[in-house]
């Protein structure tokens, strides 16, 4: 695509700051990922203008940073991260700068940045601002910090995470200064929350190179700084295929470790507990699977149909099929299941209760049911009424208390 057909609407919103009065451009990720003909994701844009200017120029703004200079501004249904110009002084917590300065130079504003990859910016007109040849480093497909690495990675070691991510990601190599100063800093990581290096951990293992990341982590010794990961082999961790969703990751290093469970995990990891019920349900198939060394229709049955890529990519990950093969038996045999849930079985709870009407409710319903549903997606039972009155006949119900 072209870059106008890419940057339209942003370049939109450049122009009405400019005719405000003030300077904009496009920044960071969405500059590296164009010049490098990676699809382009969000854009943010970077401003001289406070943002109390950007909330009189647009209709549509959210201030959902106003003490750090960021605000969202809402255009033609697009969402934009606009940012003031601004220079950061030290960081005592190791994420939020001490003080923020608000500055009216662009190059001051990319001097802050984390590598010379994201510290470019485009104008309207196309026009590339490299004052830390961030270009080259794209060209050479090359991780370098802006200025002192050791320093960039004080101010916030989170960014000792983000360089991993990128490695994994672009597919791009560490410069031996970068590489060097996250073996000197990386204890520093501990002092950041773990939710936030989570996110980057996810991105890392969904990244094409995620290989060649983790043997990065472990040579600098960033992973004896991460809950779980810390207490194991590198080829353990290494899986034979990505890995996207925390559930399937979860998953997968809780089948690599016999001392991991879904809820260690999550607990030490801080995640959701949808993450552990997926983590859960996806162990779960997987044991499944191992013993019958084959997809059956009960597995699928079990498993929730939203997380059919999820068990196709743990599968690849564990090396025991290939993905697209997975996904594709999954679906067929979903596709054949009598029934997708048990309120699709031809007899229900009711008709067992009037079947012994003598007997006492209790526990023996649902199993009984259980039983019933096994049966059916399993092949042995027909789902028809009569079928499985006649099933329930010959068996013998619980005598009452």
């Amino acid at each position: 695509m072209s870059r106008n057909s890419i940057f339209r609407e942003a370049f939109e919103v450049l122009a009405e700051i400019e005719a405000a009065g003030g300077e904009a451009y496009v920044v960071g990720g969405a500059v590296r990922d164009y010049l490098s003909g990676r699809p382009v994701g969000d854009i943010d844009i970077a401003s001289s203008e406070p943002p109390e200017r950007i909330q009189e120029i647009f209709d549509k703004v959210i201030p959902v940073g106003v003490e750090h200079g960021t605000v969202i501004v809402r255009y033609r249904s697009e969402s934009y991260e606009v940012t003031t110009y601004r220079k950061e002084a030290t960081y005592s917590d190791f994420r939020h700068p001490d003080e923020v300065t608000f500055v009216r130079s662009i190059s001051d504003d990319l001097a802050r940045r984390d590598f010379t990859i994201n510290a470019m910016a485009m104008d309207r007109h196309g026009t590339i601002i490299d004052p830390f040849n961030g270009r080259e480093a794209v060209d050479a497909k090359r991780i370098e910090a802006v200025g002192d690495p050791v320093q960039r990675f004080r101010e916030d070691p989170l960014r000792m995470m983000r360089a991993a991510r990128f490695h994994s990601q672009l597919l791009y190599t560490l410069d031996k200064k970068t590489e060097d100063a996250l073996k000197k800093e990386a204890s520093m990581l501990r002092h950041i929350s773990i939710e936030r290096i989570a996110e980057e951990m996810r991105k890392l293992y969904a990244g094409e190179g995620y290989k060649e990341s983790l043997q990065l982590l472990e040579r600098t010794s960033l992973k004896q700084e991460l809950p779980i990961l810390q207490g194991m082999e590198l080829s353990t961790i290494i899986p034979s295929g990505r890995l996207v969703s925390w559930g399937e990751l979860a998953a997968f290093l809780c089948l690599r470790s016999p001392e991991c469970t879904p809820a260690k995990f999550v607990k030490q990891w801080k995640l959701s507990n949808r993450i552990r019920r997926e983590a859960d349900q996806l162990t779960e198939a997987f044991c499944t699977y191992q013993e019958q060394n084959a997809i059956r229709p009960w597995l699928v049955y079990r498993l929730p149909f939203e997380l059919f890529p999820s068990f196709s990519r743990l599968a690849a990950a564990e090396g025991t099929a290939q993905e697209q093969k997975v996904l594709s038996d999954l679906h067929a045999l979903y596709e054949e299941l009598p029934i997708k849930t048990l309120k699709e079985a031809a007899f229900q709870a009711e008709d067992l209760i009037a079947m012994f009407p003598d007997k006492k409710r209790g526990p023996w319903i649902a199993d009984k049911m259980k039983a019933m549903e096994y049966e059916i997606v399993t092949g042995k039972l027909k789902n028809e009424y009569d079928a499985i009155k006649e099933w329930a006949v010959s068996w013998n119900p619980p005598v009452n208390d």
